[in-house]
C-alpha cells in the first residue's frame, strides 16, 4: 500500500457531528494504541470496493463511530463517499 495515504490520514483532522475538532495527535495515538485500525490495512481489506482515485479523507465520528470517510474518483470520473468503521473495519457503505 502507497505510504502518501498513511501520510495523509496523519495530517488530517478528526471532527464528529458536534463539531469538536480531535487534533491530529490524538489521531497518531488512536492509531498508535491500537484503537483504530491503520488505513492502509483498510484499503487492503476493501481493495475490491475501492477502485479509483482517492480524492480526501476524513477521520469524523458518525453516530458515535469513528469511521474514515474516503472520496474516490472511479474509472468513469464519479466520485463516492465510503464510509468504513476505523475501529473494526466495518464497511459502512457509500454515503448519501
Amino acid at each position: 500500500m502507497n505510504i502518501r495515504f498513511l501520510c495523509l490520514v496523519m495530517a488530517v483532522g478528526m471532527t464528529d457531528t458536534q463539531a469538536d475538532d480531535i487534533s491530529p495527535q490524538t489521531l497518531r495515538e488512536l492509531r498508535a494504541s491500537g484503537q483504530i485500525i491503520p488505513l492502509e490495512v483498510l484499503l487492503e481489506r476493501h481493495a475490491t470496493r475501492l477502485n479509483g482515485k482517492l480524492l480526501d479523507l476524513e477521520v469524523e465520528s458518525e453516530n458515535g463511530r469513528l469511521c474514515y470517510e474516503l472520496e474516490i474518483q472511479d474509472a468513469k470520473g464519479e466520485v463516492h463517499e465510503y464510509l468504513i468503521d476505523a475501529q473494526n473495519g466495518e464497511w459502512l457503505g457509500e454515503e448519501d
